[in-house]
């Protein structure tokens, strides 16, 4: 156990709290850091296109929820929204203001896809698109090949 407060009883009460935070946070969004066994892990892989399907979902509720609110400017607030499918790493980071990250290449190519996206509008990877191709909720217009920093062209 590491704490850099001086009092462990609360340190020990908030990392409880934060183990139920992210415990919660694992759940609703697929995130489970447990693989160690095969069946766990096939279980995880089926669920790639659940998660790739939530996030997805998760980004057009986001864009309809921006297009309700006005800015102070008058104008409709455009937001736009990324989705990349892989792995990740993920923790609890800091200590006053601890909060549940995730890390890594995916979180990365996710960040690119928001960036380089147009406003009001979903853009996927390759690899998501891949997941969720199929579905027909789903309805979807190939940009071509997109400059991704640090990624080259990416499709």
């Amino acid at each position: 156990k590491y704490s850099t407060t001086k009092d462990d009883r609360k340190a020990s009460q908030s990392e409880s709290e934060i183990v139920d935070i992210v415990d919660s946070g694992q759940d609703q969004s697929g995130v489970d850091g447990d693989q160690s066994s095969p069946t766990e892990y096939s279980s995880l892989h089926s669920d790639k296109y659940l998660c790739a399907c939530a996030a997805v979902q998760f980004g057009i509720h986001a864009l309809e929820a921006a297009s309700k609110h006005v800015m102070p400017n008058g104008e409709v607030c455009q937001i736009r929204v990324g989705v990349h499918t892989g792995d990740v790493a993920s923790g609890v980071v800091g200590s006053r203001m601890p909060r549940y990250c995730l890390f890594g290449d995916t979180v990365n190519t996710a960040s690119r896809m928001e960036s380089t996206s147009v406003c009001g509008r979903v853009q996927i990877s390759e690899d998501t698109y891949v997941l969720v191709a199929g579905d027909v909720s789903f309805s979807w217009k190939e940009r071509g090949r997109v400059d991704v920093k640090g990624k080259d062209s990416m499709k």
